[in-house]
């Protein structure tokens, strides 16, 4: 989306240890307020940059949805676990560590993220360093955009669209890849490849990622057992489901229950 000049291995310096304002942060890389100014009005790409400690020092009003916050000012200065599910934002904060201390840029990784409704989502994330005059990494900043909504820009995602429309509607039922690309005007081989290309995954992938998805609102808004998730999302059985969603979110689906349930009390409880 961006870059930032990226800091030679060789003269790779330690970020700074005082945490930054946002002032201050804009004295040190004044190309930041013009990066702000560029992002302020997209609505459909999630924008913010954050210190090296993962504090937030700016965000658009795009991100301040997903966050579900009204007022900047509530964001500035916090972290990602106390907006996101503990599992998210555990996976934001060491992917943030790794570009901070290399000092290098990561592209299209995909993420799953929190929907302004309060589900979640996959996105595809960039994330680039922001260093100083010094070429001392001082902060991060970071786009991510709706992993689904990138791929409809593309013009090939008109070969995928029927099938990928159907995996998000029926993906309870027992799907075979084959039949639906069958549907067709592609090969299997073609299908995969062009999935790959535009979702970053291969289709039985994707549809596994949309499973955890919703096997992930499951855990969070019902009392249901983890069994009965797994029928319900379409996985072959609770092993299965159990071992697929540990896979993909680094937590096992119980751990995810407990987590995001808390999560969920505590902010009950700030808003009462």
């Amino acid at each position: 989306m961006f870059s930032l000049t990226r800091v030679p291995k060789k003269h790779k310096k330690e970020p700074p240890l005082t945490p930054l304002s946002h002032e201050e942060l804009l004295r040190q890389a004044p190309g930041v307020a013009a990066m702000e100014r560029l992002f302020a009005g997209l609505d459909g790409i999630l924008f913010c940059i954050k210190d090296c400690e993962g504090r937030y020092l700016s965000a658009n009003d795009a991100f301040l949805r997903r966050a579900r916050v009204n007022d900047p000012r509530d964001l500035m200065g916090r972290s990602a676990k106390e907006f996101f599910p503990p599992l998210l934002a555990a996976g934001y904060e060491q992917q943030d560590a790794r570009v901070i201390s290399h000092g290098e840029e990561t592209h299209d990784r995909l993420e799953m993220i929190t929907n302004a409704d309060g589900g979640t989502g996959w996105y595809l994330s960039d994330k680039v360093p922001i260093q100083n005059r010094d070429d001392e990494v001082i902060g991060i900043a970071v786009t991510s955009r709706e992993l689904q909504s990138s791929a409809k820009n593309d013009p090939r995602y008109a070969k995928l669209a029927a099938v990928i429309e159907h995996m998000r509607e029926h993906f309870d039922e027992p799907l075979r890849i084959g039949e639906l690309v069958a549907k067709t005007q592609l090969s299997l081989s073609s299908f995969e490849r062009l999935t790959r290309s535009l979702l970053k995954v291969s289709p039985r992938q994707y549809l596994t990622r949309i499973r955890v998805g919703a096997a992930a609102e499951c855990l969070r808004d019902t009392d249901d057992s983890l069994g009965k998730i797994a029928q319900d999302c379409g996985f072959c059985d609770q092993a299965t489901f159990c071992r697929q969603f540990k896979a993909i979110t680094g937590m096992t689906a119980g751990s995810y229950r407990k987590l995001s349930q808390h999560a969920r009390g505590i902010r009950r409880l700030s808003q009462a």
